[in-house]
């Protein structure tokens, strides 16, 4: 017996209930497969058709899915809110969510539920940069930033922050509040839920990347994924709106060049780093007044003060 959801007990020999949520957009070569193989791991399947132009809705459907359409695309965050939301109908005890590409494969999923069931976390990511996978330079170069600047912002130490390969305890869902549409909506969840105090747990999975060499994609997905962040929700973070602008300036100026779509001498490529790094520490400090930076030098301060004071 183990401690369930909500704190229920669920016995080691019966079987959970998991709802599998995949975002699809224009993956009708993909997402029958995907769909198929899932339902070995999950009770329900249920697709959001991100207002696609082919026939990934019908492969979805034709294969065992629960289709949800938007009538336009909206973005991966719209997607998942919406999957959220339609996986809480079937009351479930864990819900999954992974991509329509075919990137994941769905043989790991028992890999991320296990740890929810155990009872060893709220929330599991499966993680791509494990030394297994053979993924393309710009892609970790990408996700090295992000990660960096997510763990900044939630206070984590999570090595693939941007996997959309998930599963998340039902006792989450509720407390998921998704403002982000775009890209960015992978950060805005695993900041907002780590600043909830949810436990979050990584396991390694298979990754694979057929064909996937365009780095416009890319370049575009990182600067979303900062302004995301960075970008003000409330009005009392006008100063970290400023800061970054002048932060995905920077990142855009050295990816850029980085990957020679931009050719400039070297000494603006030397600027655009150090206003990286500048930008950086200081998102660092701005987007987290009373973060752990900040708490350690006022705790050093009052403790040189009370050492005066004996």
């Amino acid at each position: 017996m183990v401690t369930g959801l909500g704190g229920s007990l669920i016995h080691a020999d019966s079987s959970p209930d998991i709802v599998i949520c995949i975002p699809a957009f224009n993956e009708e070569t993909t997402i029958g497969d995907i769909v198929s193989r899932s339902k070995t791991y999950g009770t329900e399947i249920v697709v959001c058709d991100d207002g696609s132009a082919d026939d990934t809705a019908s492969e979805a459907s034709k294969n065992g899915a629960t289709v949800t359409t938007h009538l336009r695309n909206m973005g991966k965050g719209a997607a998942l809110k919406t999957l959220l939301q339609e996986a809480s109908k079937f009351h479930p005890d864990i819900v999954v969510t992974l991509d329509g590409d075919g990137q994941h494969d769905p043989s790991d999923i028992p890999l991320l539920t296990r740890p929810v069931l155990d009872g060893l976390a709220d929330v599991v990511v499966g993680c791509r940069f494990n030394g297994k996978n053979q993924i393309p330079f710009y892609r970790r170069f990408g996700n090295n930033l992000l990660n960096l600047i997510t763990n900044w912002s939630a206070g984590t130490s999570i090595r693939d922050t941007q996997s959309g390969f998930r599963a998340y305890s039902s006792k989450v869902i509720p407390s998921i509040s998704i403002t982000e549409n775009g890209m960015g909506v992978d950060s805005e969840i695993l900041i907002e839920l780590a600043k909830m105090g949810f436990k979050i747990e990584e396991r390694d999975i298979t990754v694979t990347y057929g064909g996937d060499t365009s780095t416009l994609n890319p370049v575009s997905h990182i600067i979303r994924v900062i302004l995301s962040i960075v970008l003000p929700k409330h009005s009392y973070r006008k100063t970290v709106s400023r800061v970054g602008w002048t932060l995905a300036l920077g990142t855009l100026t050295t990816v850029l060049v980085s990957f020679e779509l931009v050719r400039m001498p070297f000494s603006w490529l030397g600027f655009g780093a150090s206003t990286l790094a500048f930008t950086l520490g200081t998102l660092a400090i701005a987007q987290s007044p009373v973060g752990r930076l900040i708490r350690w030098l006022r705790r050093d301060k009052a403790a040189r003060l009370l050492h005066r004071e004996n």
